[in-house]
């Protein structure tokens, strides 16, 4: 059983390595969005509590996948009034769905560093599918021992689609415009 156990321990190290997982760097991070208010101004603001990894093979520049999630009740649009309004049933309803979570399920490479990363995307309790362009720089080793990469996405999702349909779209619009900024890291 020993010269079993050493025989596949030694074909795993001579396999070339594949993807390795890089959890976001929270402190070097940001989603944010914007969304068009009463049809003539946009509205911003951002998600401070989120966490997520992405599987990324260094030696082919490939993304293999990627999931996070949110905390719905750090929504910051720097007005507490409505940040409170937006927590409640008629938007995130923050109590009952404290987060909202993305799970790729492909990805497919489209340039050197750029990707389209299909996958679920949960909001209030439902799955819907998404598809999100990625782009990737990196990596860097870092003066901490790590290897970093980053990442940026910027894409237009239908809150109604998502499931968010209180206000019409004279008040506030369907499309909210999403950008995220990212590093994620790896201990090397």
């Amino acid at each position: 059983m020993d010269r079993m156990a050493a025989a596949l321990t030694a074909l795993a190290l001579a396999l070339p390595a594949g993807a390795e997982t890089f959890t976001v760097d929270t402190g070097h991070a940001e989603i944010g969005f914007s969304v068009k208010h009463m049809m003539v101004s946009n509205t911003r603001g951002t998600f401070n509590r989120f966490e997520g990894t992405v599987d990324y093979d260094v030696a082919t520049g490939t993304l293999k996948g990627a999931e996070g999630s949110i905390e719905t009740g750090s929504i910051d649009t720097n007005n507490e009034k409505r940040d409170e309004h937006l927590r409640n049933p008629d938007f995130f309803d923050a109590a009952r769905h404290p987060k909202m979570a993305f799970r790729s399920t492909s990805v497919r490479k489209t340039g050197d560093n750029s990707f389209e990363v299909e996958g679920v995307l949960n909001v209030l309790g439902i799955d819907r599918p998404v598809v999100l362009p990625v782009t990737v720089s990196g990596p860097v080793d870092d003066p901490w021992g790590n290897q970093r990469i980053g990442l940026e996405c910027s894409t237009v999702l239908n809150r109604r689609a998502l499931g968010i349909t209180n206000s019409p779209a004279a008040m506030i619009g369907d499309e909210i415009q999403v950008a995220i900024s990212a590093e994620a890291t790896v201990k090397k």
